[in-house]
């Protein structure tokens, strides 16, 4: 799952996204000008991460031919502080090889909630210009359009799958 944060002017969406473009968790209403970082511990989504009630799987085999066990974790980006559970590229110019690799895999993974806010806004064009509302508006018409997005989405997914086992 990919972990991010997308400003609507003065309204900041913040959203874990998984690799069907659905968004899984939003956390709208946050002011455009607080730190990402602070904003993101502010939510009952970050305070139960840390306390372990998400229902996280626990570390699972990384093949079946080896005993190397991964942990499920976030990816973010560098606004996020690197936990346990939230990874984060390194930063710097310089780096190691490794590291520039971890790098352009962990880019590759948030591609999905980059793609995700860029659908929503390409979607609703309402959020290429200013939302000029109030701020309990602009968070309702955030979480109406997300619901929207969610809904096409796994409407996209059940026409797949009745398309490839034959049910109408």
């Amino acid at each position: 799952m990919n972990l991010k944060y997308k400003y609507f002017f003065s309204v900041v969406l913040m959203a874990v996204v998984d690799s069907n473009y659905r968004f899984v968790y939003i956390d709208v209403g946050a002011y455009g000008e607080d730190c990402d970082s602070s904003v993101f511990q502010r939510t009952n989504f970050y305070k139960m991460l840390t306390d372990g009630r998400l229902n996280v799987p626990q570390p699972a085999l990384f093949r079946e031919d080896s005993d190397v066990k991964l942990p499920f974790v976030l990816v973010g980006d560098q606004a996020f502080s690197l936990t346990d559970k939230v990874l984060r590229p390194y930063k710097g110019h310089f780096l190691s090889d490794t590291k520039r690799i971890f790098n352009y895999r962990l880019c590759r993974a948030r591609r999905f909630v980059e793609c995700a806010f860029g659908i929503l806004s390409n979607k609703w064009r309402i959020f290429h210009r200013p939302l000029n509302v109030t701020k309990p508006l602009a968070k309702s018409i955030v979480k109406a359009c997300v619901v929207l997005h969610n809904l096409e989405k796994w409407m996209e997914h059940i026409t797949k799958i009745c398309w490839k086992t034959g049910v109408s």
